[in-house]
């Protein structure tokens, strides 16, 4: 009864109940266990004050480069089966780490504090980055329009849970509690990850079969396909927006609320505000309308959304306007346009599923945070409204999302099979 039920709201097909529930179970778990952690990060980054979290954003940067050219050595040398589950037992292997050096108190100057907020920032971005890689390899291009938004709902539940846990047993189990929570479920969620990467279209041939390729493939690929950088330009352009974004919704509420309580509130309702609409969206609307409306239309929710708020926001700087746009655009890009972003990677190679894919979604991403940082700082000194900036990068976002639908339609007719 109730599988029939699911069935009808999800549109599920036969044979694809059983593997959605699971990929929807593995990203709960995956970001139940992050948000666990990511308060966490920020109470120790901020030990070191405001502006050193300036110099971790940067040293992020680095890590990140770094970190995929060890992501691509893995892919190259070891089949599916093996690769997935071992990137998430090697960050399991780091937070017992980090778990055993707070509990001797060895954190001389804070430095186990900054070290693991690097690591965490780097962590998030690959993990999940490698959860939709497998899922775009274990999907074919029609399921993923139908499936990602429900799969998306896993994902968008264990964030809400993992922040809720947080805020109630913080106090009581300590980082340590958080951290052995975190690793349960990252433990989990590769033991679901290990099943789906013994899965495929082309059985134990594809799940055997090592990616192959030099390392640092990834970084080239990006740099000599349009459609990858026209991938890669369509994260960063988001990415610097939600940073001129985050930076301009810290100036309103600092500036219309007293005191971290009211502040922690106003951000809390927010934040629960976006994920409610997204659950909302991604389990009635997302399959459906990628159908009906194509990738390019789902793509271009997110930038279009942008340009609309930030226009509110130049008529009217409001704490209900930020608060309202804030919420709003995390709803359309995480139900609307991140579930189609990543169908765009059900249509490229294997290599550059897990490779190219990795680059865009950590490197390039932080990428995008530094230039918005910057373009954030520069607009404060210049005295130029964030809006005025936002605008002409929201537009160029919109073409980019119409061109990225147009090669997606494009490539559709032949899919890879290397």
């Amino acid at each position: 009864m109730a599988g029939g039920w699911l069935a009808r709201l999800t549109d599920f097909e036969e044979g694809e109940q059983t593997p959605a529930l699971l990929a929807a179970a593995y990203f709960f778990c995956l970001m139940l266990g992050y948000f666990l952690l990511r308060p966490l990060r920020e109470a120790l980054g901020l030990e070191g004050g405001v502006d050193s979290l300036r110099v971790l954003f940067l040293a992020t940067l680095g890590v990140m480069l770094v970190a995929n050219i060890g992501y691509g050595w893995l892919v190259a040398r070891l089949a599916r089966r093996v690769f997935v589950p071992l990137v998430y037992r090697i960050a399991i292997a780091c937070l017992l780490v980090f778990t055993l050096l707070l509990v001797s108190g060895q954190d001389a100057g804070g430095a186990v504090g900054r070290v693991f907020y690097v690591w965490l920032s780097v962590f998030n971005l690959m993990a999940i980055s490698v959860f939709w890689a497998l899922m775009a390899d274990t999907f074919t291009l029609e399921q993923s329009k139908r499936l990602f938004g429900f799969i998306g709902v896993g994902g968008t539940l264990g964030a809400i849970a993992g922040s809720a846990l947080a805020w109630r047993l913080s106090s009581v189990v300590g980082p340590t509690g958080l951290m052995v929570g975190a690793i349960v479920l990252i433990e989990c969620a590769a033991q679901i990850a290990g099943v789906f990467a013994r899965r495929g279209d082309a059985g134990a041939a594809l799940r055997d079969q090592r990616v192959g390729g030099a390392p640092w493939r990834g970084l080239l690929d990006v740099v000599r396909s349009p459609y990858l950088a026209g991938i890669g330009a369509y994260v960063m352009l988001y990415t610097i927006l939600s940073t001129l974004l985050y930076f301009e919704k810290m100036r309103i509420v600092g500036a219309a609320v007293e005191g971290v309580n009211a502040r922690a509130g106003v951000f809390a309702g927010i934040e629960l505000a976006g994920q409610t609409l997204t659950v909302v969206i991604q389990l009635l609307l997302t399959g459906r309308l990628m159908r009906l409306l194509g990738v390019g239309a789902l793509l271009a929710a997110a930038p279009l959304v942008t340009i609309i708020g930030f226009a509110a926001l130049l008529a009217a700087p409001t704490l209900a306007v930020v608060s309202v746009f804030e919420a709003t655009r995390r709803a359309s890009n995480f139900a609307l346009s991140k579930p189609a972003r990543e169908t765009l990677f059900t249509v490229v190679s294997r290599d550059e599923k897990y490779k190219a894919k990795g680059v865009i979604d950590t490197f390039v991403y932080r990428g995008g945070d530094t230039v918005g940082t910057l373009a954030d700082k520069l607009g404060a000194v210049l005295a130029f409204p964030a809006g005025a900036v936002a605008i002409p990068l929201g537009a160029i976002g919109l073409g980019v999302a119409g061109w990225l639908g147009w090669r997606e339609r494009q490539r559709a007719g032949v899919r890879p099979l290397t």
